[in-house]
């Protein structure tokens, strides 16, 4: 009978020693962050974002969107990205266009009026001037002296000339475009067709007319543009 109670008391002393070592070692693997009981837990909650058709779990598991609402969240986001692009895009050209700059074609010559034997040394200003004219009131044709008042010889001029009473109302004007050569400084004279010669019109620095005193005019040269060598 001893030797049973002896037996017992070593079987339970050996299930003692083991657990004893097992609560050690689950102390020493704890103790080393080996082991931690709330993992799993952890690993339950951390969920991947899921979309379905009725709603968007968030990853905490608590929070719940509805699929509607979530896809215009990502519409929102994808058009403000576009804006934004936009946006640089356009500063992009706009900072490009003002790099360019526009050129005025140097052959272009402004329109220029003068009147009868006026001159001028500015070229740019009144690069021809009419330097006479001269019509009798019983003559078709009028006689036109321009003076080429650049330094390059004129091998055409286009112009206007425009015809007033003596109280500077205008009567009527005449477009024409005449070859002629004229160098630099100098005067060329050419015809054209007289104001009111009909109607015994006269210029009033020429001869006019004894019945018809009054039939006289005034005339201005505008000039359109011109050619040279």
């Amino acid at each position: 009978m001893n030797n049973d109670m002896n037996e017992r008391r070593d079987g339970s002393g050996k299930i003692f020693l083991v657990i004893l070592v097992i609560v050690i070692v689950v102390g020493i693997l704890w103790a080393t962050g080996l082991v931690r009981w709330e993992d799993s837990a952890k690993k339950q909650k951390e969920t991947v974002v899921v979309i379905d058709d009725d709603s968007v779990t968030a990853s905490d598991g608590d929070i719940t969107v509805p699929a509607d609402e979530w896809l215009a969240l990502k519409n929102e986001v994808k058009q403000s990205r576009q804006e934004v692009n936009q946006l640089k895009s356009g500063s992009a050209k706009s900072a490009s266009s003002k790099t360019q700059t526009s050129a005025t074609p140097a052959s272009a010559q402004p329109t220029k009026t003068t009147t009868e034997g006026s001159s001028s040394a500015s070229q740019s200003a009144n690069a021809i001037t009419l330097a006479n004219y001269n019509h009798d009131w019983v003559q078709s044709e009028a006689t036109v002296a321009l003076k080429n008042n650049t330094d390059r010889t004129i091998t055409q001029v286009t112009g206007r000339m425009i015809y007033y009473d003596m109280s500077g109302n205008m009567l009527d004007y005449q477009d024409f475009t005449k070859s002629v050569t004229i160098e630099p400084g100098m005067v060329k004279n050419f015809s054209l067709k007289g104001y009111g010669y009909r109607e015994s019109y006269a210029y009033y620095k020429s001869e006019v007319s004894i019945t018809k005193p009054d039939r006289k005019y005034k005339v201005k040269f505008e000039l359109k543009s011109y050619k040279t060598n």
